[in-house]
Formats: structure tokens, sequence, C-alpha cells
């Protein structure tokens, strides 16, 4: 069992994936092998049933008083676990999405951060068939990432640990999923050997690139919402950080 201590309580982690916080079991939403099957890079030598889940989604997680706070300011904060299973080549990883656009062809942003474990994001930005850019960042325990808008992303537990994470994202918009389906992927494949792999569904990909760019926190991003909801307004409102580049 893994214990965390944060802003928001204890958290308690079992290898089945399982959260509890302040002793209080939550229920999960879980992807399984099958829903990764799509996007994988290759399906060979996969020795775990496709029944198997490889990540729990814990949504609207918060304490009562701060209830109030989330539902005026239009803000869900979420916890993901991810299984530290292999899928063949690849490290486990998330189906990928993109966000809906939200104002002046900006799509909603969405910041995480790495409660314990090691994960690596992969965003890209795509003109029709085209990605015109794709990000690599690893990030670290007690790190923070924002997810620019109009960026797709896929996230990878790039270590032999269990990886747990928390998000800040607007509680008004689906996240869609359908274009990484109908590419097979992100435009990239990253294998457990460390190799990248291009994905050829797609017409054309801009070279990889590395990002070490890291959103300021203090403690948690939850106690940083709660100190200053109107910091977040720009989940809502990405046009307050058009300019923001990874």
């Amino acid at each position: 069992m893994i214990s965390i201590f944060t802003s928001f309580g204890t958290l308690k982690v079992d290898n089945d994936l399982s959260l509890s916080i302040n002793d209080k079991r939550l229920i999960p939403q879980f992807r399984t092998l099958n829903d990764i099957f799509p996007v994988l890079y290759s399906t060979e030598n996969i020795n775990i049933p496709r029944s198997t889940p490889l990540y729990a989604m814990y949504r609207g997680v918060c304490n009562k008083k701060d209830e109030g706070i989330f539902l005026q300011r239009k803000i869900r904060f979420d916890i993901t676990i991810m299984s530290n299973i292999n899928i063949g080549k690849e490290w486990n990883k998330t189906l990928g999405h993109y966000h809906p656009i939200a104002e002046n062809n900006l799509s909603y942003p969405e910041l995480y951060q790495v409660l314990y474990g090691k994960a690596t994001f992969l965003l890209q930005k795509k003109i029709d068939n085209e990605i015109i850019d794709f990000v690599i960042a690893e990030v670290k325990q007690g790190e923070a990432l924002l997810i620019p808008p109009n960026y797709g992303h896929v996230t990878v537990n790039s270590s032999d640990e269990i990886l747990i994470m928390a998000n800040l994202v607007s509680s008004i918009f689906q996240s869609l999923y359908e274009d990484y389906i109908r590419h097979k992927g992100a435009a990239y494949y990253l294998l457990i050997d460390g190799s990248l792999i291009p994905n050829p569904n797609y017409e054309k990909i801009a070279k990889p690139r590395f990002s070490y760019k890291r959103f300021p926190i203090s403690k948690d991003i939850y106690s940083d919402f709660i100190s200053c909801p109107s910091c977040f307004n720009f989940l809502n409102h990405p046009s307050l950080i058009s300019d923001f580049s990874i």
C-alpha cells in the first residue's frame, strides 16, 4: 500500500488501483487493456487478459467543505492511478484525448501534478491531419505540467512503480478520444527501451522535442486552487493564457 499526505487528506492506494482518502474508499472508473487496444503500437506478445484494468480514474474528488468552490468555478479535481504493467513493448499509457474549443479557437487547458511515481506526457498539436508540434515532458513526483490550449495528450507511466496523478480541469466539457482511436494512437509511440516510433497513420508529423517547462505550484494544485480560485480562471477561459508555450 502507498500512503501520500496531501492538503486534502491522506491518500492510500493499493495494487488493485483502489483509492481511499482519510479512510473513505472512492469509486473509480477503469480503463482496461481492451479499451486501450485500438491505440497500441503492437498487439503481439501481450501476456495479460484484455479485461485487465490499466488505470483508474477518480473524478470530482474534493473535501465536503470545498464542494461549493469547485461548483461555483466549474472546475473539477481528479485523481488517476496507473498500474505499472507493461503492454508488450510499451509502458502503460492512457488512451489519449483532445479537448473541445472553449473560446477564440482555443481549447480547454488542463493542469496535472504527479503525486507519486514519474509520468511522461506526450503532447501534440495538429492542423487537419498534420501534427505541427510534438512535445515530450518527463514529470517527476511533486511537479506540475500545464497542457496548453489546442494540445492533445497521452500520459505514459514511464517507471516501474504505480503512477498517481492529480488534475484540475473545467467541468463543463467532455474529452474527445475519437482522433486518437482513428489514428491508432499518438503521432509517436514511446517504447520501454526509450525509442520513439513514428505512427504511420498520420500524414505528416513534426520532429519530437523535449520540454522542461513546469507549472509553478506551492504544495499541491488542490491547495493552490482553494487558496486562489480566480488564479485558475484560465481553465475555463484559455484566452487568459493564449501566449503560453510548452
